[in-house]
């Protein structure tokens, strides 16, 4: 006979319930349940799914949650992938490719994309939400599992499994529908009421999510550079039949990968060449080179390189790092936590920039700061500097297309470099890498290594950094002038060696433990890559250590 058994839900009350009841089940006494998506038990997230076996305290997490918008999107792009199969067939091919402001660019090979299509889809979408159907968790033999992607043509998973030791795997069901999103999944479709799709091309779809900020559908602003970036970075891993993680296993298996390391850094430094052409070819107008991105884009290997770029075409550039002109901590601006934001442009003495800017472009000298990041003030150790000999400045920073920044500069004088780390790498065809994940793992390896950060204060920063984002540097982005990509498609094998590590030390009893948990599965699927066969003019560099430009 089955025992009461008493839980506890943190900031609501307690609640008596038979042994063996699931989470879903006790929500049934809960008021308020309607956004519930997943539950945390002694800091380890659990699905609704999850049976209460003896007396427990809980808390619950929901939509507008952090893990619960993850888990949000990940449930919807379930749903997305199911309604094309319901529509078209179990063996249409639907592509989640990358991320794209506050959304998932999708490829579907059917005859053409319509904004016919783009209403089925919604409406199959929303009749699946109304149904509210069972997403349900299921355990299979390795063997099954490669026996069912098979069947449907799905060949990319057959050869992640294929690489698994484990003889056992976990799937989801949907309908008549088996995946996997590597995140937990909401316990049914029913509470996936928000999304929309935008139609791109004749193939493209935009799969569109709630806003960290607000739980809205934002508006969607198209930057057809950033896709072009995207796709043409796709093309050519598709040149060198690379597509999915099992590709890059396999040159690790047969020991192909220090040439293929090669193949990837003559790709970017040919790009960042081309951008070096322009220049040179606008070097009577242009007064300065401003590349700007998120964090851990890579922006100050990038902006070294470029002037190694230019020297070699006579053109004698000064490079100036906007962190250099921070304010005094004492007047550096606050959140409402009291945290410093040194993120945000409010943060940079801005006028005191410009001022430096109009003097060096005048022909006079200034004496450049150095931030102290100890103390929180400027520091004037270093000589004076003056453009006596240089042709023009390259400005480095978070906010260099924003063009209060510069605003002392005329708009014709100035070649705006948007940069960030644009993977098109996916771990199959349905989990796309993340360029937020990839820039978090490298800002995770940089902090510890230079600044002697643990992963729990990366994670703890980053949603700060984020934000700030969102604010300051994601909205300038139709600014650029040039878009210019730092991924590596290989990287993620190199960064694991020091992540992996980092990861692990999160304690349990943090509230970051989870997202350290989603990375390191995360980071688990990747072979090793030695750190000793990266050029030491990489851009990843920067994050790993021993760069030719430190």
């Amino acid at each position: 006979m089955k025992e009461n058994i008493i839980i506890e839900i943190k900031n609501i009350d307690k609640y008596i319930v038979k042994e063996n009841s699931t989470i879903e089940e006790l929500l049934k006494q809960v008021e308020n349940r309607e956004d519930v998506i997943a539950a945390s038990i002694n800091g380890e997230v659990v699905e609704l799914s999850y049976t209460l076996t003896k007396d427990t305290t809980l808390s619950l997490i929901r939509t507008n949650d952090r893990i619960g918008r993850k888990i949000y999107r990940a449930g919807l792009k379930y749903l997305y992938i199911t309604a094309i199969k319901e529509l078209y067939g179990i063996n249409t091919n639907v592509q989640l490719l990358h991320s794209i402001d506050k959304g998932i660019y999708t490829y579907l090979e059917i005859d053409e994309v319509t904004d016919d299509t783009i209403k089925k889809i919604k409406e199959k979408m929303t009749e699946l939400v109304k149904k509210d159907l069972p997403i349900e968790k299921v355990s299979t033999s390795r063997k099954s599992a490669i026996k069912y992607f098979e069947s449907i043509n799905e060949t990319e998973k057959v050869e992640s499994y294929k690489q698994m030791s484990s003889d056992f795997v976990t799937l989801y069901s949907l309908l008549d529908y088996y995946n996997y999103f590597y995140y937990f999944m909401p316990n049914s479709t029913g509470i996936l009421k928000e999304f929309d799709l935008t139609r791109i091309n004749s193939h493209g779809i935009v799969l569109r999510y709630p806003s960290d900020l607000d739980n809205k559908i934002p508006e969607y602003n198209n930057i057809p550079a950033v896709l072009n970036e995207f796709k043409t970075y796709r093309e050519w891993c598709e040149l060198v039949k690379i597509k999915y993680l099992s590709d890059i296993n396999n040159i690790v298996i047969n020991s192909k990968i220090k040439e293929f390391i090669q193949l990837n850094e003559m790709r970017q430094n040919d790009n960042l060449r081309k951008i070096g052409d322009y220049i040179n070819e606008n070097k009577d107008k242009l007064k300065l080179i401003l590349i700007g991105g998120p964090s851990s884009s890579g922006k100050t290997t990038t902006s070294k390189k470029m002037a190694l770029e230019l020297k070699s075409r006579g053109i004698n550039p000064f490079i100036l790092s906007v962190d250099d002109y921070f304010l005094e901590r004492k007047d550096t601006p606050k959140d409402e936590k009291g945290n410093y934001e040194y993120d945000i442009i409010e943060a940079i003495d801005i006028d005191l920039f410009n001022e430096h800017l109009t003097k060096l472009l005048n022909g006079e000298s200034v004496k450049i700061p150095s931030y102290n990041f100890v103390t929180g003030e400027k520091e004037y150790k270093n000589p004076s500097v003056s453009l006596k000999n240089r042709d023009m400045i390259i400005i480095e920073g978070l906010h260099t297309l924003n063009e209060k920044l510069t605003n002392s500069i005329k708009r014709e004088n100035k070649l705006k470099i948007y940069i960030s780390p644009f993977t098109p790498l996916g771990l199959d065809r349905h989990n796309h890498i993340s360029t937020v994940d990839m820039r978090l793992i490298r800002r995770m390896v940089r902090d510890n290594s230079k600044r002697g950060y643990n992963a729990e204060s990366t994670l703890k920063n980053w949603r700060i950094v984020r934000k700030a984002e969102e604010k300051y540097v994601f909205p300038y982005q139709t600014e650029a002038d040039i878009v210019f990509n730092t991924a590596l498609i290989y990287e993620i094998g190199i960064l694991k060696t020091y992540a992996i590590p980092l990861l692990y030390s999160v304690k349990q009893d943090s509230e970051y433990y989870e997202e350290a948990l989603r990375l390191i599965n995360f980071l688990k699927g990747f072979f090793n890559i030695p750190v000793d066969i990266l050029p030491n003019t990489s851009v990843l560099r920067e994050f790993v250590g021993n760069s030719y430009f430190e």
